[in-house]
C-alpha cells in the first residue's frame, strides 16, 4: 500500500472514477432487485415456471455483458472513464450477491450478511480498481515515485494535442513512499502485479497492489535472535499489553506495553471539528474541508493504533517461539457502554489478527488460549481458582498460597502455562496418530468417491 498524492486535475478523475463505480454498483442491485420481484409476483400470480422471467445470473461475467449492452442508453457519459470502474462496481455487487447467498443459505459463518444497499453518494467509500496482467513494469513509473492511473480512451486516442499534453499529466500519480522494492520484484519476474486498488481513507488517497509471488515462499523477513522460549500476551485497556516476562525497548521492567490510546488524546480536536460541521450550511465548500479535515483526523488515530500494534506483533513474532493469545469475544465487550470508546480506541480485534499474521509471516508458533479459561482467577504460583475477582480489583492476592500479584501480570503468566500446555498436547496427539496410522493406503489416487477410487496393492503399500 502506498499514499498517493494526486493532483487537483487527478483527484476530480479519480472522484469520477469512483462515482462510476458506484452506479454501476447500484445499476446491478436495481436490476436484481427488479428481477426478483417480478418472479416473486409471477410465482404467486400462478404462473408456470416454463413462462416465468427468467432469473438474473450473479456471476460477474454475465452482469457485466449485460451492463456493456446497454451502457450507452444508462450512462451517456460512460466515454469519460476507464471502462475499469464499471467492471468494479459489477464485482462489488456481485461479491455482495454471493456473500448475502451464502450468509442465508447456511454456507458462510459468522455474522449474518443482509442483503446489500444501495451505495450513497455521501457515505460510500471512493474505491476504484484496476487490471492488466500484459504490462507489469508499465505500473510503476522509473523514478519508484509514481503509480500510473489508467484514462478514458477517448482521451489517450485523442487528435487534440493539448488534449494529449493533459493526458501525459494525468497519467501519473505520485506516491509519498518509494515502490523500489516492489518494482525490483517485478522487475526480476519473482512477482507479478495482479491488480491495483486507488481508494480514498483517512482523508488521504492510498494505492493498494493486489501481488502473487512467483514462488512458493512469501519474502523473508530480517532474521532477528530468538530467545527459544514462550511468552503470553494478556491484552487490556490500563496496558496494550501485559507479557509474561518483559522485552526491552517493548515493556518495561514488569512487562507492560503502554497503550498509545490515539482517540482519547484526540478527542477534543474531534469534537471542535463535529461542532463547526453542525453549524455548516449543508454542501458547502467550507463543509467539504473540515468534513476532510475531520477523516484525515481520524486517519491519523487509525495510523498510530496500527503502527502500535504492528511493532508490538513484530517484536513477539521475532523474539519467542510461541506466543499465546486470548480468544476474546471483542464484539460482544463491546456492548459494555461504559467501555465501549476505550475498547474500540484499544483494537483489539486488530491487534489480535496482526499477531496472528506477524507470527505466520516469522514460522513462529502461535496458541488461543479459550476465552472460558480462567486467566485473571487463577494463581500462577499454586494454580488455585478464586470464584470471583471483580474488574475493579488490580491484585491478585492468593488466599491459599498467599502470593500477591499484579492481576495483569498474573493473567499473562498463566495464559504462557496454558498456551505450552496446549501445545505439547497437540504435539502428542500429532505424534499418536501419526503412529497409529495404517501401513497400507486406503487408495491408489485418493480420491473419496468410492466408484472413483481404486484399492492399493499390496507392493504398492510396502513401497509407499
Amino acid at each position: 500500500m502506498f499514499h498517493v498524492d494526486p493532483s487537483p486535475a487527478q483527484e476530480r478523475l479519480l472522484r469520477s472514477y469512483c462515482g462510476a463505480a458506484r452506479f454501476s454498483y447500484n445499476w446491478v442491485i436495481g436490476e436484481v432487485i427488479d428481477n426478483m420481484t417480478a418472479r416473486a409476483g409471477e410465482r404467486e400470480a400462478g404462473v408456470d415456471a416454463e413462462s416465468m422471467t427468467p432469473s438474473m445470473s450473479w456471476k460477474p461475467y454475465p452482469l457485466r455483458k449485460q451492463l456493456n449492452a446497454v451502457k450507452s442508453d444508462v450512462a451517456p457519459w460512460s466515454g469519460e472513464v476507464a471502462k475499469h470502474c464499471f467492471d468494479t462496481g459489477v464485482t462489488q455487487a456481485a461479491a455482495a450477491l454471493e456473500n448475502w447467498r451464502t450468509s442465508k443459505s447456511g454456507v458462510r459463518a459468522g455474522k449474518r450478511v443482509g442483503f446489500p444497499s444501495f451505495k450513497s453518494r455521501q457515505t460510500a467509500k471512493l474505491s476504484v480498481s484496476f487490471v492488466e496482467l500484459n504490462h507489469q513494469l508499465s505500473w510503476l513509473n522509473d523514478s519508484r515515485h509514481g503509480v500510473r492511473l489508467m484514462l478514458p480512451q477517448a482521451l489517450i486516442q485523442s487528435k487534440d494535442p493539448h488534449t494529449r499534453r493533459c493526458a501525459k499529466q494525468l497519467v501519473w500519480l505520485h506516491t509519498v513512499e518509494s515502490t523500489r522494492r516492489l518494482y525490483r520484484l517485478v522487475e526480476d519476474g519473482k512477482a507479478t502485479i495482479q491488480k491495483v486498488t486507488i481508494s480514498y481513507t483517512g482523508g488521504r488517497w492510498q494505492a493498494s497492489f493486489q501481488v502473487r509471488y512467483q514462488r512458493a515462499e512469501r519474502p523473508a523477513k530480517r532474521p532477528r535472535a530468538r530467545t527459544g522460549e514462550a511468552v503470553g500476551v494478556d491484552v487490556g485497556l490500563t496496558h496494550l499489553a501485559t507479557l509474561s516476562q518483559p522485552v526491552p525497548d517493548i515493556s518495561d521492567e514488569h512487562g507492560h506495553v503502554a497503550n498509545p490510546r490515539p482517540l482519547a488524546s484526540q478527542l477534543d480536536k474531534l469534537q471542535v471539528l463535529d461542532g463547526r460541521l453542525a453549524r455548516c450550511q449543508k454542501h458547502s465548500n467550507k463543509r467539504a474541508k473540515l468534513k476532510q479535515r475531520r477523516a484525515r483526523l481520524h486517519g491519523r488515530i487509525a495510523s498510530t493504533r496500527k503502527a502500535a500494534h504492528h511493532s508490538l506483533a513484530n517484536e513477539l513474532a521475532a523474539r519467542f517461539d510461541l506466543v499465546g493469545i486470548e480468544d476474546l469475544n471483542v464484539a460482544g465487550m463491546t456492548h459494555n457502554r461504559p467501555l465501549a470508546r476505550a475498547l474500540a480506541d484499544v483494537g483489539l480485534g486488530q491487534l489480535a489478527t496482526i499477531i496472528t499474521t506477524e507470527c505466520s509471516d516469522r514460522d513462529t508458533e502461535l496458541v488461543t488460549v479459550g476465552r472460558f479459561y480462567p486467566s485473571s482467577k487463577t494463581c500462577s504460583g499454586c494454580g488455585a481458582v478464586k470464584a470471583k475477582l471483580p474488574l475493579n480489583t488490580r491484585t491478585f492476592d492468593c488466599d491459599t498460597c498467599g502470593m500477591s500479584l499484579d492481576r495483569d501480570i498474573n493473567a499473562a503468566r498463566n495464559i504462557e502455562r496454558e498456551a505450552v500446555r496446549l501445545h505439547e498436547n497437540q504435539q502428542q496427539q500429532q505424534d499418536q496418530a501419526v503412529n497409529v496410522a495404517g501401513l497400507r493406503p486406503e487408495t491408489r489416487n485418493a480420491d473419496p468417491r468410492p466408484s472413483k477410487s481404486n484399492r492399493a496393492t499390496a507392493r504398492e503399500a510396502v513401497a509407499a
